[in-house]
C-alpha cells in the first residue's frame, strides 16, 4: 500500500512542474558591487526577493541570500484524437510559454 501512494505521488509531482534548487552563482567583477543574485541567463544582478522570466527560456528563475530557484513547466500530454500539445513558445516569458492542451472544437449547429 505505501508503494502504490509513493507512486502516486511521484506522478502527480511530475504533472505539477518541478521548482528546482541551487546555489547562488558567482558575480562577474563587472557586478560585484551590486546586491542581490546573478542571472547568467540576463547577464545581471536581481534583488533578493525578486524573480524574472528570460524571454528565450520557459522557466522562472527567483532570487533568495542564500539559494536560487528555477520553476519549469509541468509535463502534460493528452490521449484525444481531437487534441494535441503544442510545442514551447520561447518568445513568450513563463509561464505563457509552456506547453498546452489545444482540442480542435466541432462546428456543427444542432
Amino acid at each position: 500500500m505505501v508503494s502504490r501512494i509513493l507512486c502516486l505521488m511521484m506522478v502527480i509531482g511530475l504533472a505539477c512542474g518541478a521548482t528546482f534548487m541551487g546555489r547562488l552563482p558567482m558575480k562577474p567583477k563587472q557586478h560585484a558591487h551590486k546586491t542581490g543574485c546573478y542571472i547568467r541567463e540576463i547577464d545581471d544582478v536581481i534583488a533578493y526577493g525578486d524573480e524574472v522570466s528570460p524571454v528565450g527560456f520557459c522557466y522562472r528563475i527567483e532570487c533568495s541570500k542564500h539559494w536560487i530557484y528555477y520553476s519549469s513547466c509541468e509535463v502534460i500530454s493528452t490521449d484525444s484524437s481531437s487534441c494535441f500539445v503544442t510545442d514551447e513558445d520561447l518568445s513568450r516569458p513563463y509561464p505563457s510559454c509552456c506547453p498546452q492542451v489545444k482540442c480542435e472544437q466541432d462546428n456543427f449547429l444542432v
